[in-house]
């Protein structure tokens, strides 16, 4: 069989075939990896929120059993307010990280739409090579079927001529 002539081509696309899947591979462990980063800031808010509000329970069954004093109260409540502080600097790292997934799902979605366009490629030059080989299997049955003919037609004339 001859050598198909777009075999290069073919190569080339079978290789940015498999650099889209790799990058496609990467973006989405990527995306894995900030959206991890994302539910673990989340959790260390919820923890922040559950702690200060345990903390004031705790200050206020304190002041009421009578084992703070109420000058120990003001101290207290400026440490409920720093700890609300932190939480709104949480919320702000929250925010940041969910900007992160959302970029590293435009990432994805990029990588998915090349790789579709890599892999949408390669089909059509495969499905161009089996047309290809399909022609050239006809074409050698057919000059087969014609060389068979000829052999056909040598042998009857010899037995012709034999036979006259």
């Amino acid at each position: 069989m001859p050598k198909y002539r777009l075999q290069t081509l073919l190569e080339i696309r079978e290789r940015a075939k498999d650099e889209a899947e790799d990058a496609f591979s990467r973006a989405m462990q990527n995306l894995a990896d900030e959206e991890k980063r994302l539910k673990h800031e989340q959790d260390t808010l919820q923890q922040m929120i559950e702690d200060r509000h345990r903390r004031r329970e705790d200050y206020a069954n304190k002041l009421a059993s009578g084992e703070m004093k109420i000058t120990d109260q003001a101290a207290a409540y400026r440490y409920i307010d720093r700890l609300k502080e932190k939480e709104v600097e949480q919320q702000s790292v929250i925010d940041g990280q969910q900007e992160q997934v959302r970029e590293a799902e435009k990432l994805v979605k990029q990588a998915q739409d090349v790789l579709i366009a890599a892999t949408q490629d390669l089909k059509a030059l495969e499905k161009h090579k089996e047309k290809w080989a399909e022609q050239i299997k006809r074409e050698r049955q057919a000059r087969e079927e014609d060389q068979l003919d000829e052999i056909g037609q040598t042998i009857f004339q010899q037995n012709l001529k034999r036979n006259r």
